[in-house]
Formats: structure tokens, sequence, C-alpha cells
């Protein structure tokens, strides 16, 4: 009876020895998976928390880098909506960093549900983020030549026109 008490008391040590590595590698990777903030922005544009000069560097030595931006649709200073894109072509210009977001096909945010809707149409849309809080985007349609409906294709064009509006961002090193 003491051998199969001591092999139990072994076995238990064992096993809470290994849950405890298991604890701190996986909390170690996880910690290591966190996101440093470079750089955040306000509505306005403003820099809130960062610095430009960081986040230059940063992108300068090679490391990667994630984008963020909230948008408000109420006006209330509350962020409605929440994007993310990692740092692909992105410009150093004047002491401020923009990043060119590749085509996505066009969604529709339904946030009563909360759902997001894929278009069914070719229509995309694209933009570029700066640092300054500008989001420059615009639409496209690849195939507007061939709409026939006059009137339509006035709309279209008209949708297609670069829009800017300012949002909240976030730019961290991934």
């Amino acid at each position: 009876m003491d051998k199969i008490n001591s092999r139990q008391r072994i076995n238990n040590r064992i096993v809470k020895g290994i849950t405890l590595i298991i604890f701190f590698l996986i909390s170690s990777v996880s910690r290591g998976q966190e996101s440093e903030v470079l750089l955040r922005t306000d509505f306005n544009g403003k820099v809130v928390e960062g610095s430009l000069d960081v986040l230059i560097e940063t992108i300068q030595k090679g490391d990667a880098i994630r984008i963020g931006w909230q948008l408000d649709f109420n006006d209330d200073n509350i962020p409605d909506l929440e994007h993310w894109i990692n740092g692909k072509f992105l410009t150093i210009m004047n002491g401020h960093v923009f990043n060119q977001i590749d085509p996505i096909y066009a969604q529709a945010p339904m946030s009563e549900i909360p759902q997001v809707e894929i278009s069914n149409s070719p229509l995309q849309w694209t933009a570029i983020i700066g640092t300054n809080g500008k989001l420059i985007s615009r639409y496209i349609f690849p195939d507007l030549d061939k709409i026939t409906d006059e009137s339509f294709r006035k709309e279209m064009e008209k949708m297609l026109e670069p829009s800017e509006r300012m949002v909240q961002t976030i730019w961290v090193k991934k």
C-alpha cells in the first residue's frame, strides 16, 4: 500500500510539474505575440500615444507593422467600427507614414445583428491610410464601360471618385 501511495504522490508531482511547465510556455508564447503600439492618433489626426519617429525607425529596420483604423459614423467620437490590416506598401513622406490598402470586395456592416455581409458584385474598395488620420478611399468597378444604362453609369462614376474621412489610427509592431 505504501508503494502505491508513494507512486501516486510521485505521479501527482510529475503531473503538477508538467502542468506548470505547459502553463509557463503558453503564457510566454502569448506574451511574445502581443503587439507593441508604436503610434495612435485620434479622430483629428493628433498623436495621442507613441511616436512618429519610433514608427518610422521600426519600418526602416524592416519590422512588420499592422495598422488599425476606427470609424465613427455618428460623430460622437466613439468608434463604431474597427478594421485591421498588415502594412504592405508603406510610404514615408514629410515625417508621416502612409499605407496603401490592397483592393477588397465591398462589404456592408450591419451593426444591429451584428454581421458583415460581402457584396454580390465585382465592386471593390481600396484606400490609403496615414498617420495624419486621413483615410482616402475609392471604389473600383472593373466593368464600368460595359454599363449601358447611362444614369446608372453616372451614379457609379460618382461613387468611384476618391473620398476622404478622418479616422482614429493604431500602428503596431507585429
